[in-house]
């Protein structure tokens, strides 16, 4: 007799359902279309993550053994969008359910003020999940969002880079030094999680931070928008109602004991505006309150932040070459906008060149090279010096745009290394193996031949090294 056991369990909160069924194949020893079938009804119930595909499944090997064996209908994975809420076709690396364990990462410490130092180069952190939680109320970028969808818990390894990146936070709280820095490196290095560890980081120290993950939403035309006479630009309500949601949802103890130091005046302004002297939460409040107004609620909310001592301000921006170009707005006559004649894009950018100096604190962008749609300008090039990485160079006979070029203004590089150390990828790979996904026997010979493959690219040695297949 030919068995093939299934167990399925599906996690999640509430959840202890198990579905146990055994397929008994009548002849022995078992034959290629019997080894067949037995490998299709596995990989019809791989990534089973709701109630109703855990029903499915449980009637699918019910009709397997009723019917001896013979036919077998093969269930599409699919998992949850964490953006929509819809249900996407899961893509990348099959694991056999029946082969993985589950992952232990019990050991894994969480990123705290006392976890960054020099003997914690290669070590995995995990990024914090009690509140104020800045990946749930913030976001994540969308090449982050996958790693952390695919692991068990999100994590990050410290490097070098974490290091020198922090220390350049800490001298920005003297108001004599004012940074304006960019995070560069070619694809892959880790330029958004390096952005996510120092957000970690300055929340951990008690700073005020605003953190937008994906600044191409704010020039992708997502979002509604209308033309304001009075400022002669085109204004975002929408997104910027969302954004003074953001920040009133992180809690910051500073929104409660700072207050406004200057009168909210705006012409045909509705009923309602706080006072000089009120309370930062009243003006947020107002602003989410009323719609309308939130573009101009969120730039005197920014520049109260700026202009304060008592608290560090961190204003992080991921997809920052984003700003820097023709956005997918257009005018009435269908002709495209430029980012600095929508109002969240131009208060970005004005902050950027230091016509909005922060007092103290700093601005912190990482460029982003996921999306070719929005690559670095040849302004934003320029000024950053970037390499052939980042795209295409830039010759003498390109047009510049006289307004980027002044947004870009003073703009300081921070380059990151294209190669992970020796000791960051043996943190990662041990992080891995924890993780229980890896489809090779781990060994020394394995870990330096992927490492070598990928030149110690971090993405490429983790996608295309450790988790890739024949097969993937």
């Amino acid at each position: 007799m030919f068995q093939v056991k299934i167990l399925i369990g599906l996690g999640g909160r509430g959840s202890n359902e198990v579905v146990r069924n055994t397929l008994d194949l009548d002849q022995h020893p078992p034959t290629f279309m019997q080894r067949q079938l037995s490998r299709e009804c596995v990989r019809s119930l791989r990534g089973v993550s709701s109630k109703r595909e855990l029903r499915t499944a449980s009637r699918l090997l019910a009709n397997v053994t009723a019917r001896g064996g013979r036919e077998i209908n093969v269930i599409k994975s699919f998992t949850p969008d964490q953006t929509t809420g819809a249900r996407k076709p899961t893509s990348g690396i099959d694991l056999d359910i029946l082969l993985r364990d589950n992952a232990d990462q019990s050991e894994m410490k969480e990123l705290e003020l006392d976890s960054v130092h020099p003997h914690s180069l290669g070590v995995p952190f995990a990024f914090p999940q009690k509140k104020p939680d800045p990946i749930r109320t913030f976001g994540i970028p969308r090449s982050v969002e996958r790693d952390f969808n695919f692991f068990s818990k999100p994590f990050s390894i410290i490097r070098q880079s974490t290091l020198d990146l922090l220390a350049l936070l800490e001298k920005s709280k003297d108001p004599e030094y004012k940074p304006r820095t960019v995070i560069t490196g070619s694809h892959g290095t880790g330029k958004s999680y390096l952005l996510l560890q120092a957000v970690a980081h300055c929340i951990a120290s008690n700073w005020l931070v605003l953190y937008i993950p994906r600044a191409i939403d704010t020039v992708d035309c997502t979002t509604p928008y209308t033309y304001d006479s009075r400022t002669q630009t085109f204004v975002q309500p929408v997104y910027s109602a969302s954004l003074l949601r953001q920040i009133r949802d992180m809690g910051h103890p500073g929104l409660k004991t700072l207050t406004t130091t200057r009168d909210f005046n705006l012409e045909r302004a509705p009923p309602g505006a706080p006072a000089t002297g009120s309370p930062l939460i009243q003006l947020i409040e107002y602003g989410i309150r009323e719609v309308s107004v939130a573009p101009f609620v969120l730039e005197a909310l920014l520049a109260e932040f700026a202009t304060q001592a008592e608290y560090p301000f961190l204003l992080a921006i991921d997809d920052f070459q984003a700003l820097y170009g023709r956005s997918q707005y257009k005018t009435p006559q269908f002709v495209p906008i430029d980012t600095y004649h929508l109002s969240v894009p131009r208060l970005l950018l004005e902050y950027a060149c230091g016509s909005r100096p922060i007092r103290n604190g700093a601005l912190l962008g990482a460029l982003s090279l996921y999306h070719t749609s929005y690559l670095p300008t040849t302004e934003l090039y320029e000024a950053l010096n970037l390499d052939l990485t980042h795209g295409r160079r830039p010759d003498a006979y390109t047009k510049r745009s006289a307004e980027l070029q002044h947004y870009a203004k003073g703009l300081q590089p921070f380059r990151i290394p294209d190669k992970l150390d020796i000791r960051e990828a043996a943190g990662l790979f041990d992080t891995l193996l924890k993780e229980k996904i890896l489809h090779t026997v781990p060994s020394d010979q394995f870990f330096l031949s992927k490492y070598c493959e990928s030149d110690g690219n971090p993405k490429e040695f983790v996608w295309r090294g450790l988790l890739s297949t024949l097969d993937t």
